[in-house]
């Protein structure tokens, strides 16, 4: 089973995922490029682009129209888009994204529109018949949590600078250390069989580079407000030791491993097109640096983190969905910390993208 169930929903990853929306759309050009250099098939196929970690589909489907959009600048050829996320995930909200995108007019006849569900660490759609396929902030969800402890903290963080005062034993980098590297040759191995010679996938995701982290603000500040509710007898020490976000965020030589190490199965599977670490601008951050509205910042600020972080939490503590409690007084307690610090948890959305040809 995987470490997560998926984004937070009923609509409500949505409403606060602007930042990932902001990815997207800082790699049009990426996206443009991908779609000129596309072997199409035989006239009457169809043109294969498959999404993956596609959530509740407003991203994705900006992101699908953007390529639908270039698609049909070169064909004429029926289009067949294809979403993706776990099973788990909210697929009402998706399949009523899509309706009403389609109702909207943008997706004219000719583009037939789909959804599978399943772990994009395995297999999704036969092999040979994807040519296009995208990934856009999902990879660094791993696959499993590995069974070594994270003490006094929520996540995972490779142990360098300018991060001072947290201890990452050597036995707990390794261990999400191997484990993202076998989840990321696996993603690729199944990459591999599904998509046509010639076929492109494009990987986007947050990540780390040796000047800066990505997810250092959101993680203190979630880990502070959980000791909060220790230190206040809200929660218990044992649920604050169970909660670790199922993350890994790699660096450029990271996600190049497995297409560089002889070892690695996937090697001569791809051809490395363009591969870049950038930055994103965070849009709450921008407006908050703009207008210095501190209340609509750690509103924004929460709910974003809340987007892609409450399934986890709620399993950590044992609490079920129509529960409110302590899940709720957590992220008020954030929301709180936010406004009474709205600098100390400053956070540099770094993303480290990849385009690949399969070989």
């Amino acid at each position: 089973m995987p470490a997560t169930t998926g984004m937070k929903g009923a609509g409500y990853y949505d409403r606060h995922s602007t930042a990932q929306l902001s990815s997207i759309q800082a790699l049009q050009d990426w996206v443009e490029g991908a779609v000129a250099d596309l072997p199409l098939p035989a006239p009457a196929q169809p043109v294969t682009v498959l999404d993956l970690g596609s959530s509740e589909g407003r991203n994705a489907i900006h992101l699908m129209g953007a390529i639908v959009a270039e698609l049909r600048r070169r064909t004429d050829q029926p289009l067949q888009t294809i979403y993706s996320d776990l099973a788990s995930n909210n697929f009402n909200q998706l399949f009523a994204n899509l309706e009403e995108a389609r109702r909207a007019g943008r997706f004219a006849a000719g583009v037939y529109l789909g959804a599978v569900g399943g772990s994009f660490y395995g297999p999704l759609l036969p092999p040979g018949t994807v040519h296009l396929a995208t990934c856009f902030n999902a990879i660094h969800w791993l696959d499993r949590l590995p069974a070594v402890p994270v003490p006094d903290f929520v996540g995972y963080r490779r142990p360098h600078s300018p991060r001072p005062g947290l201890a990452v034993s050597p036995e707990a980098a390794a261990a999400f250390t191997r484990q993202a590297e076998q989840d990321l040759v696996r993603f690729l191995e199944c990459r591999a069989r599904e998509l046509v010679p010639g076929a492109k996938l494009l990987l986007a995701s947050p990540g780390d580079t040796d000047e800066a982290r990505v997810f250092d603000g959101p993680l203190d500040v979630l880990n502070d407000a959980c000791l909060d509710l220790v230190a206040a007898g809200r929660l218990e020490r044992e649920g604050y030791e169970r909660l670790t976000l199922p993350c890994y965020f790699r660096t450029v030589a990271e996600l190049l491993a497995p297409l560089e190490r002889e070892d690695f199965p996937v090697r001569s599977a791809f051809a490395v097109d363009r591969v870049e670490a950038l930055e994103v601008p965070t849009p709450f951050l921008v407006e908050f640096r703009r207008g210095g509205d501190v209340a609509a910042y750690a509103g924004a600020y929460t709910g974003s983190l809340r987007a892609v972080s409450e399934p986890v939490v709620r399993a950590a503590l044992n609490q079920p969905k129509g529960e409110v409690g302590t899940v709720e007084c957590l992220y008020e307690r954030i929301r709180a910390r936010l406004l009474a610090e709205p600098e100390r948890y400053s956070c540099r959305y770094i993303l480290v993208a990849a385009l690949l040809t399969r070989r």
